[in-house]
């Protein structure tokens, strides 16, 4: 068949576009034709020469980005009279998608930031509403988006399904110990390494975080991973973009996570899957499927409860066992293609009902 998916970027970014990625992979080896309509496009990926893509030509970068989803939600209502496609799943936000995937909500954000919509919030607002509004199905990513969907946008539960996105590492047993990886990576060998994998650092907690490290006494370290910092700190390293985060998950002692708005945050689950511990916020959505275990949670408006647990892991460190795959949900270790293919044998069910 052949099937849309809709993406604000068709390549390597953020957490959305990975898994937009993930689809059109695991729709391809499932032996579909991935139709890809998208606001911007990396030619050089390997996928780029195996699908057809469509990249909307009426945005600017000096857009805000708001407007620019405006626009390209009436793109996508043109283009789909003359694409033809048996259905479309969105990997982001898209009025005519007949699969509707959640991994986060404008009101959701505005209601952690605790503030009224603007004229801008409001326009995408009411366009996520059209869509989950029309979708055939909604997948949400966790319990919490599920919730979430029903309470802030009325979304009927009988329309909403969780599916948890699929697992993005294979569980294995490193031969690298930490300390041949960390040489490897030019991190520090007698520091306690935090690491902050972080594309949106406001978002993800960073003021909390760096008033812990900048006033820690102890040889603790924060590495972060993605964006630059806008101001580095001390006790702070930045490493860039890891194109092996494997690698560097498996190096460090911890993964820590303060979003003040995270509905799922598969960080702490693809870190629990390298054998590093996860500590994160008690409102993100992968507590939910981590073992405890694995798992620390805190109070994220509160510095107080987070040295709390910076004193606990200190007193007594946290180590995983291999297989680590026992820490994280079997909901949520589905490969891609086991992914797709219930979202497809969810859609064809209610279409068959219907």
């Amino acid at each position: 068949m052949r099937i849309g998916v809709a993406c604000n970027i068709f390549g390597h970014s953020g957490g959305m576009e990975q898994y937009a990625l993930k689809i059109i992979e695991a729709l391809l080896k499932l032996g579909h034709i991935p139709v890809v309509f998208t606001m911007r496009a990396d030619k050089s990926l390997p996928l780029f020469n195996q699908v057809e893509t469509h990249v909307c030509p009426c945005l600017y970068r000096w857009f805000p980005n708001k407007l620019n989803v405006v626009r390209f939600n009436r793109w996508i209502k043109t283009i789909r009279e003359t694409v033809a496609v048996e259905f479309m799943i969105s990997c982001c936000l898209a009025v005519t998608a007949e699969i509707a995937t959640c991994g986060g909500t404008r009101l959701g954000v505005l209601k952690a930031l605790q503030r009224r919509p603007f004229v801008m919030d409001n326009w995408v607002i009411n366009l996520e509403k059209e869509m989950y509004v029309n979708a055939r199905l909604v997948v949400a990513h966790s319990g919490l988006m599920q919730q979430e969907l029903q309470t802030l946008y009325g979304i009927s539960p009988k329309q909403i399904t969780v599916i948890y996105p699929p697992r993005t590492f294979i569980s294995r047993d490193y031969e690298d110990n930490h300390s041949q990886l960390r040489k490897e990576l030019n991190l520090p060998e007698n520091r306690t390494l935090f690491l902050f994998p972080s594309s949106s650092h406001r978002r993800k907690g960073i003021a909390l975080l760096r008033r812990y490290f900048e006033n820690t006494t102890y040889p603790e370290l924060l590495v972060v991973a993605g964006r630059p910092l806008e101001h580095t700190f001390k006790n702070s390293l930045y490493v860039g973009f890891c194109r092996d985060m494997r690698k560097l998950y498996q190096a460090c002692d911890y993964t820590v996570l303060a979003s003040f708005y995270e509905p799922l945050g598969m960080v702490g689950a693809e870190s629990v899957s390298c054998g590093t511990p996860a500590i994160m916020g008690d409102n993100i959505g992968c507590c939910e499927i981590l073992d405890s275990r694995a798992l620390m949670k805190f109070d994220v408006s509160s510095d107080e409860d987070f040295a709390r647990i910076m004193t606990i892991v200190r007193s007594n460190p946290v180590y995983l066992n291999p297989p680590y795959e026992q820490y994280v949900s079997k909901r949520a270790n589905l490969t891609a293609e086991e992914h797709v293919s219930e979202m497809l044998e969810l859609y064809r069910d209610k279409n068959t009902v219907e």
